[in-house]
């Protein structure tokens, strides 16, 4: 908790755990905001429904991740 109190925010952001959990959660938005055209190539469909299994499973695992990426950077 001191951690979080302290000015030394570089400090925090050099952290090995700060800087995993932020490539996850770069990973895992562009996963999430990508998964339309991921399940179109997929699919090899020009238009996917909002419905798709393909497009509902990539971003449930985009939301996984990006869940995962906010634990890694809580635990020190």
């Amino acid at each position: 908790m001191s951690m979080l109190l302290d000015n030394d925010i570089l400090a925090r952001f050099t952290q090995v755990n700060v800087i995993t959990g932020l490539a996850l959660l770069v990973f895992g938005m562009i996963l999430a905001i990508f998964s339309g055209k991921i399940a179109k190539l997929i699919r090899k469909k020009e238009k996917i429904e909002p419905n798709d299994k393909v497009f509902l499973g990539i971003k449930a695992f985009a939301l996984a991740i990006i869940l995962a990426s906010l634990i890694v950077m809580i635990i020190e």
